[in-house]
């Protein structure tokens, strides 16, 4: 895949001349609540239905996921699926936020400072070849560099500060871009203990907020009652940096054999099937799975009451001037249709 970037940019310098209009859906980002959407996929491609759908619910931002770094240290660390344009890319008029995900295994073993900035340096250029090609590739004139960037890294107690170190180094070899990072729950509800990253923007995580396999878990990706425990006044009006807000609307698919003391995760989501438990009285083959007389599918997911629940109590809870914008994680038209598109505009107000 990094071949193929590197080739696709270097025909790109190659290229005449040929005048491509400017890209000016970055001069107005200040102005009010920002609606985005997360796009987390290794393709890209924004067809004439999804960007209909974006544009009647006035989304100006897409969070963009480029590449995961993946790996058991600073120095071995890799590129991971590097996203690639294919088809349609209707994404003029829309900024586009390079967003990356740092598996936290890599900043377990930072022996040094110089290996943490030639990660970051690495990171920054393959970032920036990245953006061009999908630049190029949607029709747009290739940026200098980007106006946002946003890092998404489950950091702990104990790489917290490696974590933050690598943030500031990003930071520095980008002077004009404002780096953000994603926040845990867990890591909102606990300053003292996850630290405050040198951002001066985050993003709120509002769904994975149980463990999947737990067998008394009820729905793993969102519970308004969890959200609650976390998300609690004292915090909300101390918390210093601005937030960006996301919301879940993608589902997932778990069961339990009959007897079973844990959840398995299944690839396949029951399109026929409700956010839920739900118990299957007679053998039955989906795809290529067998569930079995007396096993329970479960489907986790965000729906247009628990969505409505969490930005009330968010839109409640956080002061309205800490509050940038909303995200919905992700961009799935069936999923926004499932919730409906009137109930997903009322997520956006703020």
């Amino acid at each position: 895949m990094r071949h193929l970037l590197l080739s696709l940019l270097c025909g790109l310098l190659c290229m005449s001349s040929t005048r491509i209009p400017p890209d000016t859906s970055e001069l107005a980002l200040d102005a009010g609540h920002e609606r985005s959407v997360f796009f987390w996929r290794t393709t890209l491609t924004i067809g004439s239905r999804e960007r209909a759908m974006l544009d009647e619910m006035k989304v100006s931002t897409l969070y963009v996921r480029y590449l995961d770094v993946s790996g058991y240290s600073v120095s071995g660390a890799r590129p991971v699926q590097p996203i690639q344009p294919e088809g349609e890319l209707n994404v003029k008029g829309l900024s586009i936020v390079p967003t990356v995900f740092l598996d936290p295994d890599v900043l377990r073993d930072a022996h040094d400072s110089t290996e943490l900035h030639g990660l970051a340096y690495r990171l920054v250029r393959y970032l920036r070849e990245i953006d061009t090609v999908i630049h190029s590739a949607a029709g747009i004139a290739i940026r200098p560099t980007f106006q946002r960037l946003l890092l998404d890294c489950d950091w702990t107690p104990s790489t917290r500060t490696t974590y933050f170190q690598f943030v500031q180094y990003v930071q520095a070899l980008l002077p004009s871009t404002s780096v953000e990072t994603t926040i845990r729950l867990w890591q909102y509800r606990h300053p003292s203990l996850a630290g405050i990253p040198p951002v001066k923007r985050g993003l709120l995580m509002c769904y994975n907020m149980d463990r999947y396999d737990d067998p008394w878990t009820d729905n793993a990706i969102a519970s308004i009652e969890k959200l609650k425990l976390y998300v609690q006044t004292e915090t909300a009006r101390t918390y210093p940096l601005m937030l960006d807000v996301a919301y879940p609307t993608y589902r997932q698919t778990v069961y339990m054999q009959n007897n079973a003391e844990s959840w398995r995760y299944a690839r396949i989501i029951y399109s026929d099937l409700p956010v839920g438990r739900h118990t299957f009285t007679s053998d039955t083959m989906i795809a290529d799975l067998r569930i079995g007389r007396g096993d329970v599918v479960r489907v986790d997911g965000g729906t247009a009451d628990l969505l409505r629940a969490m930005h009330d109590h968010i839109s409640t809870t956080i002061p309205h001037d800490r509050v940038a914008g909303s995200a919905l994680f992700d961009l799935d038209t069936t999923e926004f249709e499932r919730i409906g598109i009137h109930v997903l505009k009322s997520i956006y107000s703020e």
